[in-house]
C-alpha cells in the first residue's frame, strides 16, 4: 500500500487496521525529520510515534486532505519543541547529522559532502525551510501550514535561502556568482 491509499483509508474508515497502514507508510518519514534535527535514534522513533499518536486522536481536526504532511509536520515541529523546552535545550544552534546516513537519495548534481556542509551556513529556520520543502517534499500550502506564515512569505523565504545556497556553493567553488532568478515549480 502506498502513503496516499493509506492516508484516504484511514480517514475514510478511521479503523486501527486503517491506522497501523497509516502508521506503517508515514512513520519513516516522521522519525527521519526528528533524526536529521540531531535527536538521538531512540528519542526520534518516541517522537515519531508521539505525533502520529496525536494524528490518530485528531483525525478530525484535518479539514483538507490534501494538506496532510503539512499538518504531519506542524505536529512534528511542535513535538520537537515540546522535547527541546522538556530538556531545557536552546534551539538557537541545531547540528545535522550526516545525510547519508539518514536518506536513500542523494540531492540531485550535488555531492553529498558539500550539501552537508553548505547547510551548516544557514541559519535553524533556512535549514528546516530547505529540508520540509526539497527532503520532506511539501508543497508551498502545506509549508504554509507546517510554519503557520503566508504564501508569500514561503516563496520569498525559498528564494532567499536559494540565492544564499548558491552564493556558498559560488564561494566554495570559486566560480563567478549563477543567477537565482528562477524559481522552482510549486
Amino acid at each position: 500500500m502506498d502513503e496516499q491509499t493509506a492516508i484516504r483509508l484511514f480517514f475514510d474508515e478511521r479503523t486501527d487496521e486503517a491506522f497501523c497502514a497509516l502508521f506503517v507508510e508515514v512513520y519513516p518519514r516522521a522519525r527521519r525529520y526528528f533524526l536529521v534535527r540531531n535527536v538521538d535514534q531512540m528519542t526520534a522513533e518516541d517522537l515519531a510515534q508521539a505525533v502520529l499518536f496525536r494524528i490518530h486522536q485528531k483525525a478530525d481536526e484535518l479539514k483538507d486532505r490534501a494538506l496532510f504532511y503539512g499538518w504531519l509536520f506542524t505536529i512534528a515541529r511542535n513535538e520537537l519543541l515540546q522535547h527541546w523546552r522538556k530538556q531545557q535545550s536552546r534551539i538557537v544552534t541545531v547540528e545535522l547529522e550526516p545525510l547519508a546516513e539518514n536518506f536513500t537519495v542523494e540531492p540531485t548534481g550535488m555531492l553529498q559532502l558539500e550539501f552537508d556542509e553548505w547547510l551548516n551556513f544557514l541559519e535553524p529556520n533556512e535549514r528546516e525551510l530547505l529540508l520540509l520543502r526539497f527532503v520532506e517534499g511539501l508543497t508551498y500550502e502545506e509549508l504554509t501550514v507546517t510554519l503557520g506564515i503566508p504564501l508569500g512569505t514561503v516563496e520569498s523565504r525559498l528564494f532567499h535561502v536559494r540565492k544564499k545556497l548558491l552564493r556558498i556553493a559560488d564561494a566554495q567553488s570559486g566560480k563567478p556568482k549563477a543567477s537565482a532568478n528562477s524559481k522552482t515549480s510549486k
